[in-house]
């Protein structure tokens, strides 16, 4: 990992636990939406199954819920979950844009003291957290 992408993925875990601290949803979903996050690959379908540009989603379950688990950095990745050996790095606001289910939650960093899981409708709100679908004024 670079330096400045480490630095970066500090700034965002900075960003949602200080949003998560002060109860500010819309902070929260600003740093999670204007990150690139770490999505685990699971390497038990033939890498043919999987059409060209796509990736393969995890899902975990947890009392009855299932989760997509993301990571904000390649460490924090490493540290709560050792046992994976592969991953991909994709924008969040895409990945939202592109949400496949309303059964599925965003798990952002489990197994992590500042973990947070999010709805589907909050994942597939995330493009309008980014600054780049902000509207501009005339």
């Amino acid at each position: 990992m670079t330096e400045s992408h480490r630095e970066s993925s500090q700034h965002v875990e900075s960003a949602i636990a200080a949003g998560i601290a002060a109860g500010d949803t819309e902070a929260v979903m600003r740093a999670v939406a204007g990150s690139d996050v770490v999505v685990p690959q699971v390497s038990t379908q033939a890498e043919e199954d999987t059409a060209e540009g796509s990736i393969d989603l995890p899902v975990i379950e947890q009392d009855g819920t299932s989760y997509v688990p993301v990571f904000t950095s390649e460490a924090t990745m490493a540290e709560a979950a050792p046992d994976v050996e592969d991953a991909v790095s994709v924008s969040a606001a895409e990945l939202g844009a592109n949400w496949p289910s309303e059964d599925l939650w965003l798990a952002v960093n489990p197994g992590t003291e500042d973990g947070l899981s999010l709805p589907p409708e909050a994942v597939r709100s995330m493009p309008v957290y980014t600054d780049d679908d902000r509207p501009t004024s005339p």
